[in-house]
């Protein structure tokens, strides 16, 4: 057997259930969603609309070796009509969520917007039953609103409701719809050709948005801002990738959104642990138990 067909075989293995590999997407998606932070806070920083083109271009330019491992039929499936609509929309709903993601956190405080964001769940949860026909069990809905409740306890502070906030329940219900999306595709698609389309498509549509200030920007000034880009390509591709894959064999949108909103707990025992953060720890901690209570729930009762 050829390393081609390795990879393949043990990326398609049924045995690797859609819990393990929502898992994995959550520490990849932390180590990710840290590297961006460190980005954006760097005093030699790049815009956000250029840090957005140039990881959605590296994370293609990563992955096209992807596309050559699969047979040539499969690496163009993608542009199949009805398929190339799906993507369309993928690409679309994409670049609209980060706008609007963006946006909600124009506010005082960004505690609301990041509550409203994961009702993402809501969403694809629906999108799941009424289009997947996922399960509809008191238990899995009892371990999606735990997960719900952590992140309500660890952000809600009592601060005042902003117009921009309602940016972020736009773009959760924008989420919803695109991860609903990438289940529906990768059903058809494999995740190695998928990921990759998916990556040039989102760069292409951010240069679109703001192609003169791209340019404009266009430079990095250090070795660490460039380490730190790559680190936050890999991380997104592996997060991605594993979710795909989760998808394929059989894991349902709704409740492998729950997981993933969970990963903000990890960054907060990231922050505890290594930053020696321990303001608000009470409250951290009882969001942290519900969350993984919600998550212990979702992976071992199905």
């Amino acid at each position: 057997m050829s390393m081609k067909e390795v990879l393949i075989s043990f990326t398609t293995n049924s045995k690797m259930t859609w819990f393990i590999l929502s898992l994995g997407s959550i520490v990849s998606l932390v180590g990710a969603e840290l590297a961006t932070q460190r980005i954006l806070t760097r005093k030699e920083s790049l815009s956000s609309k250029t840090i957005a083109f140039l990881g959605y271009s590296l994370q293609a330019l990563l992955t096209l070796p992807l596309l050559f491992l699969l047979p040539p039929v499969e690496r163009f499936k993608i542009f199949e009509p009805g398929i190339f609509v799906s993507y369309c929309t993928v690409v679309m709903l994409g670049a609209m969520g980060v706008i609007a993601y963006l946006q909600s956190f124009k506010v005082k405080n960004i505690s609301i917007s990041i509550i409203f964001a994961s009702l993402s769940v809501v969403v694809s949860t629906a999108l799941g039953i009424f289009f997947f026909a996922e399960s509809v069990t008191p238990i899995k809905f009892i371990g999606i609103g735990l997960i719900l409740l952590a992140i309500f306890v660890l952000n809600f502070n009592n601060s005042t409701l902003e117009k921009n906030h309602f940016f972020g329940l736009l773009a959760g219900v924008i989420y919803g719809f695109s991860y609903f999306f990438d289940k529906s595709i990768v059903q058809i698609v494999h995740p190695f050709a998928y990921i990759f389309w998916i990556f040039a498509g989102l760069a292409i549509c951010a240069f679109i948005m703001n192609p003169v200030g791209i340019i404009k920007s266009l430079h990095i000034k250090s070795v660490g801002l460039s380490k730190l880009v790559l680190v936050m390509a890999i991380g997104y591709i592996l997060y991605n990738l594993l979710i795909f894959f989760a998808y394929s064999v059989g894991g349902e949108v709704g409740k492998i959104d729950a997981i993933n909103n969970s990963e903000i707990f990890l960054i907060v025992l990231f922050e505890y642990f290594i930053l020696k953060q321990k303001t608000q720890l009470s409250r951290k901690l009882i969001a942290t138990i519900f969350a993984f209570i919600g998550i212990a729930i979702l992976g071992f009762y199905n």
